[in-house]
């Protein structure tokens, strides 16, 4: 038996053919190619790459740290329509820069933003395209916008008290460092001293190697900001309570040998407590709090808009 001539009978048979009216049936309408290329285009995920140029971005990222740490930038809560191209925000914990929303969309029925293909550079040296509604529903969930940076004005403090002739000057905030050898206190980076004191800091501080509450030890003025109607008690409550999770924990001994853990130190950068301190001379602390693990001030309680 011949196979091959039995297969080429079969295949030839004309019940097998096919009019060109009947093949126009396995045709797709504009409309089906369309919804094909719509579908294809919804099942696309973008994936991160490694970003050939992330040298021109490694400097961005590093001066956004460097505001953070200093105080001169913040963590605010995502905001409608706050996604712009050139900005920076925290998604899952990276830090990112939206460089460019490709071909932006009009905003779709449900959504008051416009989208589109982004390209998004991350602090690990990776790009993607990833959609904007994608990027801003990440940062809404668990990320938040930085906010621009502002350069440090040694006036600003003051000029929140908006001084009159009728306030009275009432005492000073002040920032100090130790100048401890004791490694378990030299060794520590950013620990300061945050109090309030009615006196000059200079005259409060004559004796500080004998007091427990400066560690037994000289010590720096760091910063001082005078204040007019301030509530000691108010002040310190809330400087404390806002850095209460990197509250210095030592403990001293008097010239008496008695014990003693002073509550006053805390490890935390300078800017950030400027920050803080300016922001309990507005009233506006109460929508922050300190983020120990980012090392930055961010935004709380504040209604969030999908």
């Amino acid at each position: 038996m011949n196979i091959n001539k039995e297969l080429d009978e079969l295949l030839n048979d004309p019940m097998f053919e096919v009019s060109n009216t009947e093949e126009t049936l396995f045709e797709l309408t504009e409309a089906m190619k369309r919804a094909k290329e719509e579908r294809k285009a919804a099942d696309y995920v973008a994936q991160r790459r490694p970003c050939e140029n992330f040298k021109d971005y490694e400097e961005g990222f590093r001066q956004v740290h460097k505001d953070l740490r200093e105080g001169r930038r913040m963590l605010k809560k995502f905001t409608a329509k706050a996604m712009q191209e050139g900005h920076y925000y925290v998604a899952s914990g990276v830090l990112v820069y939206l460089e460019k929303i490709v071909n932006p969309k009009k905003p779709q029925k449900g959504h008051i933003t416009i989208d589109g293909r982004t390209r998004t550079i991350y602090e690990n040296g990776m790009e993607s395209d990833i959609k904007l509604h994608t990027l801003s529903k990440n940062v809404y969930t668990d990320g938040y916008i930085v906010t621009d940076s502002t350069a440090e004005d040694a006036l600003a403090i003051e000029k929140a008290f908006e001084v009159t002739e009728k306030d009275k000057a009432d005492g000073w905030i002040y920032v100090l460092s130790s100048l401890s050898e004791n490694p378990e206190i030299a060794q520590v980076k950013d620990l300061y001293k945050i109090g309030f004191s009615t006196t000059p800091i200079e005259e409060r501080i004559r004796n500080c190697e004998y007091e427990p509450t400066y560690l037994m030890d000289k010590v720096r003025i760091v910063a001082t900001w005078k204040t007019y109607n301030m509530k000691t008690h108010s002040f310190e409550t809330l400087i404390h309570q806002f850095f209460k999770a990197v509250q210095f924990h030592v403990k001293v001994k008097d010239l008496a040998g008695n014990e003693a853990e002073p509550r006053e130190w805390f490890v935390v950068p300078l800017g950030i407590i400027s920050k803080a301190v300016e922001s309990i001379i507005d009233g506006s602390i109460v929508n922050y709090r300190y983020n120990p693990a980012f090392q930055v001030i961010e935004e709380v309680d504040v209604k969030r808009s999908p």
